[in-house]
């Protein structure tokens, strides 16, 4: 006795399997597309986001020296930005500034960026390479102006627990992962290449 008995299971079986490939195909590719549309749109944002930055420094820089600077470039040149984004940026850059100007917690506490060194987003490591940093928690680190390894290296207890209150962090988390120990081996490593 054989497995097929007529011809007309031997016409329906490899029609299921075209049928199954054509769904996992079109499945993939919804997939696929989804993907690259939601990161092509993710990375314009993170473009954007630059350029606003690096036009308020050029400001900035313009602002403090008397003579204007060659590498600006004019005001005509400048892309058009949704009003929302500058107001995000603006928030953002304020929320930051506000903390290295006035770094006052509500409990007496306080990040003194004298000690730990100030920075700007041009001077920035990958704080992703710290085990417990991801995407989010570095954005974080940058609003309150901890952008490289070496700001990282010299926290102490009270700084630890100060940035843990102000990126709304785990507690102990920052000592369990050990980032000052990470940090310090990665700033090693940054000044030895």
């Amino acid at each position: 006795m054989t497995f097929f008995q007529d011809n007309t299971d031997t016409i329906k079986i490899p029609v299921l399997f075209i049928e199954v490939f054509a769904l996992m195909l079109v499945a993939f590719l919804i997939g696929y597309f989804f993907a690259y549309f939601y990161q092509k749109a993710k990375f314009t944002k993170k473009l954007e986001m630059q350029a606003i930055a690096n036009a308020a420094s050029a400001k900035r820089v313009s602002k403090k020296s008397s003579t204007p600077s060659r590498t600006m470039v004019p005001e005509e040149d400048h892309e058009e930005y949704d009003d929302d984004l500058v107001a995000a940026e603006l928030n953002k850059r304020a929320f930051g500034r506000q903390v290295q100007n006035q770094p006052v917690h509500k409990e007496g506490l306080y990040l003194d960026f004298e000690r730990i060194g100030y920075a700007e987003a041009t001077d920035s490591d990958n704080l992703q390479k710290i085990m417990g940093i991801g995407p989010y928690t570095e954005e974080k680190l940058n609003e309150i102006g901890i952008y490289t390894f070496s700001q990282i290296a010299r926290l102490n207890e009270k700084d630890i627990e100060v940035v843990t209150e102000l990126i709304k962090f785990f507690p102990d988390r920052i000592k369990n992962d050990r980032w000052v120990s990470k940090a310090k081996i990665l700033e090693k490593q940054k000044k030895a290449v």
